[in-house]
């Protein structure tokens, strides 16, 4: 009896061959930003983060004392959706320059106050290319430390002296120092409205619900969305874009007006302004998309 060679056998070396190539397409598309691995069935999200890139997206959660938000509510919603993600909860009186250095995404909640030293921290993040979520009315309210009160004094103490060896007279000795303090009574985004390309107008409240609506479909945040759904928040920002490149993707909708809702904007990097808490939207597929969005694993 002669023996049959299975079929099967001969076209193992090409069924190998194209599962390679497939996992090789996979990654090149996962690792350019065209797919994100949690559009692909299975466990491709571990796998790629784990075996293949074998790192993981270093997210920065920092909050305060006062704002909208509640961080400790979307740190939880955030582990719950993405655990492979390395999430790090700071208090916002941490925030340097060199802690953001390394972080592939900062998200701001519940910090409405902040130093000059890190507004400019945050600005120079997102100039350098740093993506980030910015939740209400985070950073509109300015405070001058210790550090920047010593410095504009030691300024004062550089002009007055310069002053005396000069043979001239300035007419206030204490200039830096009461344009800093000043300067800290603003309100709003101030300096870092152009990050967000809008500026801060005021924190609203409702009685009667809010809700959300899409205005730009076509974006990978809007992906899988109901055109117009309800979210749990009952407070949210209002800001007035202020440029183009102020890409509006969805409105709050309350008390029969409609204010900006999702916003993002590029300066260097990706900003995706959020009015409203993040945890409070009342869609698990928003959280994934606008995270999905920024960051790979």
């Amino acid at each position: 009896m002669a023996y049959e060679r299975n079929p099967l056998l001969g076209e193992l070396p090409h069924i190998l061959a194209f599962i390679l190539l497939l996992v090789v397409l996979l990654v090149v598309l996962t690792r350019f930003g065209w797919v994100h691995c949690s559009q692909v069935p299975g466990n491709w999200c571990e796998i790629y983060c784990d075996q293949i890139l074998r790192s993981h997206s270093r997210v920065i959660l920092l909050s305060g004392d006062e704002g909208l938000g509640d961080p400790r509510a979307l740190e939880n919603e955030i582990r719950r959706v993405r655990p492979y993600t390395y999430l790090e909860p700071f208090d916002a009186e941490y925030l340097t320059a060199g802690m953001l250095e390394n972080a592939d995404l900062v998200i701001l909640e519940r910090m409405r106050t902040v130093s000059f030293t890190q507004a400019l921290a945050i600005r120079d993040y997102v100039q350098k290319g740093g993506a980030m979520i910015w939740i209400g009315d985070a950073a509109t309210d300015y405070y001058v430390d210790d550090y920047e009160l010593a410095k504009a004094r030691a300024m004062d103490d550089e002009a007055v002296y310069a002053a005396e060896a000069g043979g001239y007279n300035i007419s206030d000795a204490n200039y830096y120092e009461h344009a800093l303090l000043n300067a800290s009574g603003q309100r709003g985004f101030y300096f870092l409205s152009g990050v967000l390309a809008s500026d801060f107008t005021a924190v609203n409240s409702t009685d009667g619900g809010a809700g959300l609506k899409i205005v730009n479909r076509n974006h990978l945040i809007a992906k899988g969305l109901s055109p117009e759904f309800g979210i749990l928040a009952s407070e949210y920002a209002v800001v007035a874009p202020t440029a183009q490149s102020a890409n509006i993707i969805a409105m709050v909708t309350a008390d029969g007006k409609d204010y900006p809702g999702i916003i993002e904007t590029r300066y260097g990097g990706k900003v995706i302004f959020v009015a409203f808490p993040l945890e409070q939207a009342n869609s698990t597929t928003l959280l994934m998309n606008i995270l999905d969005y920024l960051v790979a694993c």
